[in-house]
């Protein structure tokens, strides 16, 4: 792939995330849209606040990067989590929508300042760990609030739109990213949906799956709630088994 095609094809993945969770907020009444939330149950506005909050952090990040300096140290994730709901929680779906649109125009820049190489390089930074600066930026831009707007329509019990949703990430993620850590990513999060909607065969498979190119989420997979469903199963205690052996030493 070119190395200008890397950052429209993010940009065009953004973008399509963008327009789904319109599609959501367009399903709801006026007053679902404007209705406030708790931290424990956030509300649909409140949805959209998180995902612009790690957007805008991945464009602040990737600025960084591209200057090959650290990013600052932020806090834990929870804390960071809480802090923009209170921020936010008061304004309305209309202000949050026009900071997200803000955030959407500022990351073809920052996408535009790295070459085809920086995107696909193991370890191009110590802050990545393990991820490409590709992997990075599907994650926060596309795949984050992708899992946002499925798990709402999860609990709105629509799960024809979870299955949609969550095939079209599967297929849009591993046609630009095949690293093993995508690959793994994605299958453990259609794992986990699966489960969510009952489908306990279909979750041990894509689990297997996942756990083949990601052995670190097995020990997560134990404890993860999204897999309560699946706890007495004996294919998936089989799996956890059978997975725990090959982990390294």
């Amino acid at each position: 792939m070119p190395a200008k095609d890397i950052p429209s094809h993010l940009m065009g993945l953004i973008k399509k995330a963008h327009r789904l969770e319109l599609e959501y907020l367009n399903s709801l009444s006026e007053g679902e849209r404007q209705a406030a939330g708790t931290y424990e149950q956030w509300a649909p506005k409140d949805r959209i606040s998180h995902i612009t909050y790690w957007r805008r952090r991945s464009v602040e990040t990737l600025s960084y990067l591209s200057r090959g300096q650290n990013p600052p140290e932020y806090p834990e994730y929870e804390e960071c989590n809480r802090q923009n709901f209170e921020e936010t929680k008061n304004l309305s779906i209309q202000a949050l929508l026009r900071e997200a649109e803000t955030v959407l125009l500022a990351f073809p820049l920052a996408l535009a300042r790295f070459s085809e190489e920086d995107f696909r390089k193991p370890n191009f930074h110590p802050y990545l760990k393990n991820r490409t600066l590709l992997g990075y930026a599907i994650n926060d831009g596309y795949f984050h609030p992708l899992y946002h707007v499925t798990d709402a329509y999860l609990k709105l019990g629509n799960i024809a739109k979870v299955n949609q949703l969550q095939d079209q990430m599967v297929e849009d993620i591993t046609a630009i990213d095949d690293t093993p850590w995508s690959f793994g990513t994605v299958y453990y999060d259609r794992a986990c949906f699966y489960a969510l909607t009952g489908n306990g065969e279909q979750a041990v498979d894509f689990l297997a799956r996942s756990f083949i190119l990601r052995p670190d989420l097995v020990n997560w997979a134990r404890e993860d709630g999204d897999l309560a469903s699946l706890r007495e199963d004996p294919a998936f205690q089989a799996l956890l088994n059978s997975s725990n052996t090959t982990q390294p030493g």
